[in-house]
């Protein structure tokens, strides 16, 4: 008999226990890591670290937030947050609509000795902003380029995630899995959910003829 599989999932942990670190992000996680001591040829108080979605910016952002104890902020957001001293994580920077707020926060932040890390999907040189002043800021400052996840990143990422839903799913199949699937840790966490929810439904183990299946589904 099929049971009724509730669709329920599980909130992003963002913590540095379950972000693996190989080397498409390994220059990423060092700066992140050696904060507040930034290696850069000049003292900065500001970082931006960028790379494509789905790559472990929010994870690596969150990681820095909760060791700075930062306000996070959405850029989108950015004009209704009223600055406070302290340090700051800001994320998707290119999706800002308004840019002098980021600007007087960059200033704020600096003037006050607080810290900020900035994400975004684009190199400085790239994001199309108009304002001069915030543009050569930007420029400025020291950043962190983080790839898309690799073959060791995504099966550390869906192996923990079948252990934080206790389901026991053995090496090869995960092996299975990694080469044949988008190379995103968003894209990761939605599989591993999609099998959870069809393993419980049709009362099937996590096989690879059921993963072939499964993921033919989803093409």
């Amino acid at each position: 008999m099929s049971q009724y599989a509730l669709n329920l999932a599980l909130p992003p942990v963002f913590t540095a226990d379950n972000f693996f670190v190989s080397g498409c992000n390994k220059e990423a996680w060092q700066w992140i890591d050696a904060w507040p001591e930034w290696p850069t040829a000049r003292p900065s108080h500001a970082l931006i670290l960028y790379g494509p979605s789905g790559s472990g910016k929010s994870h690596l952002g969150h990681i820095w937030a909760a060791r700075a104890h930062a306000i996070t902020v959405n850029a989108e957001h950015l004009e209704l947050a009223q600055p406070e001293s302290g340090n700051w994580l800001v994320e998707d920077i290119e999706r800002i609509t308004l840019e002098r707020p980021l600007l007087h926060l960059f200033n704020y932040v600096r003037e006050n000795g607080g810290s900020m890390l900035m994400t975004s999907l684009l190199a400085a040189s790239e994001l199309p902003f108009s304002l001069p002043d915030l543009t050569s800021r930007l420029l400025a400052l020291p950043s962190a380029h983080i790839d898309q996840p690799d073959d060791t990143v995504l099966a550390g990422a869906m192996r923990k995630q079948f252990t934080d839903r206790q389901m026991k799913v053995d090496d090869e199949v995960i092996d299975y899995m990694v080469p044949r699937m988008e190379r995103s840790l968003a894209k990761a966490k939605e599989l591993v959910e999609r099998l959870d929810h069809t393993a419980l439904a049709e009362s099937k183990s996590i096989t690879i003829p059921f993963v072939r299946k499964t993921m033919e589904g989803l093409l």
